[in-house]
């Protein structure tokens, strides 16, 4: 695999979730991960927003202790996050979606490299990416019930 872009999707409410996660709090929950991501995104230490007016975000992020790179977050409610580093060009995309069941789904896709793969090194094959990039679908997920048993979402 050469190129630089990759998505995973899993499903939101697995048979046995508890509590079951609506479209709602989901969306209520990316919005919480756009503006305070540390909990979310382990390799995020930092993150000071900058400017917010409900659709776009712009905040000041660091990674592992990193020097910080700003990011700007559109939110079209209810479906797509999208974060854009501009000194990188990569661009993330949360979305929020329905299968063919009627089943919610979230994926996470990358263009323009994937964080935490080196440019200068192959990317692994398309199962260990969908294990790493899965990986990270799964604990936002993780995180989103957590705030929901909280009752903050």
């Amino acid at each position: 695999m050469t190129n630089r872009n990759f998505a995973a999707s899993r499903l939101i409410n697995p048979l046995g979730s508890s509590p079951v996660l609506t479209e709602a709090q989901v969306w209520a929950g990316l919005g919480i991960k756009a503006r305070n991501p540390q909990s979310f995104v382990a390799a995020i230490t930092s993150c000071e927003v900058i400017s917010d007016d409900g659709h776009k975000i712009v905040r000041s992020v660091s990674f592992g202790g990193t020097n910080p790179v700003t990011e700007e977050i559109e939110l079209h409610e209810g479906t797509i996050a999208y974060f854009e580093m501009s000194s990188t060009g990569v661009r993330i995309t949360n979305i929020v979606s329905y299968n063919f069941d009627g089943d919610l789904v979230l994926t996470f896709s990358f263009a323009n490299g994937i964080p935490g793969f080196s440019p200068e090194q192959p990317l692994p094959d398309v199962e260990a990416l969908n294990k790493a990039i899965g990986g990270g679908v799964e604990h936002t997920i993780k995180r989103l019930r957590e705030l929901a048993q909280e009752g903050t979402i």
